[in-house]
C-alpha cells in the first residue's frame, strides 16, 4: 500500500508499506496513479531496515486515459512464497500484531 506521492515539479516521493518484510533493500519501483492525471512514474524503493516501510522516489515519465491507468495498475505478478505474510492476509493487520505480541 503507498502513500499519497509527494511532487516537486517531474519528481515524486512517496511512502510504501510491503506486505511482509523483504530481504532487499533497494529495487525498482513503478507508480501508476489511479485518479487526477494518471501519471505513471518509475523510480526506486528504498526500504528502512526493520521495517516494512519503504520511500520511493521516481519521476513521473508519462500519463495515460482512466481505462488504461486503472489496467496497468491491477497488473499482477508472481510472488515468492517469502514475499507473502500469510498471517496478515488471514487475520487482518491488527490481528497479526496482538497475535505476535502473545
Amino acid at each position: 500500500m503507498a502513500s499519497e506521492p509527494k511532487e516537486f515539479r517531474n519528481y515524486y516521493w512517496h511512502i510504501l508499506t510491503y506486505g511482509s518484510k523483504p530481504k532487499i533493500f533497494v529495487e525498482r519501483a513503478e507508480t501508476q496513479e489511479i485518479d487526477g492525471d494518471y501519471r505513471f512514474g518509475s523510480g526506486w524503493a528504498i526500504r528502512m531496515p526493520f521495517t516494512r516501510k519503504a520511500i520511493v522516489i521516481g519521476k513521473w515519465v508519462d500519463s495515460f486515459g482512466e481505462s488504461e491507468a486503472l489496467t496497468y495498475a491491477i497488473r499482477g505478478r508472481s510472488m515468492s512464497s517469502d514475499e507473502v505474510d500469510w498471517n496478515r492476509i488471514r487475520f487482518g493487520a491488527e490481528d497479526v500484531e496482538t497475535e505476535q505480541t502473545h
